[in-house]
């Protein structure tokens, strides 16, 4: 019992010490950066509509980030269609405003 318990214990911290590796390698973090093609496009994390960038720096516009309207989302990237449908009823006057002349502008 007493070498079929140690062989047990050895065999428990060396799968232990494997794991450990693993996650000390693991590359799991998401990346900050912006997903843009080479094109300067990107796409709606919702209905993947393509989106076109700021500048050659590939920055997202504004009204594309969920955060210039106040918005906590899990999406990084979102067209004016999506948050309007979404969020449009959470928005402050000036948001709202904004938005509706983003819109008339033909920006959505």
């Amino acid at each position: 019992m007493e070498v079929e318990a140690k062989e047990t214990y050895l065999l428990f911290a060396n799968s232990l010490r494997e794991m450990e590796e693993k996650l000390r390698e693991c590359a799991c973090e998401s990346s900050e950066k912006v997903r843009v093609s080479g094109d300067y496009y990107t796409w709606c994390e919702s209905c993947d509509k393509t989106i076109e960038v700021a500048s050659k720096k590939r920055v997202v516009k504004n009204r594309n980030d969920p955060r210039f309207w106040g918005i906590e989302s899990e999406f990084k990237i979102l067209c004016l269609e999506c948050i309007g449908k979404e969020f449009y009823n959470r928005m402050v006057g000036w948001q709202r405003k904004k938005w509706r002349e983003y819109r008339r502008r033909g920006y959505v």
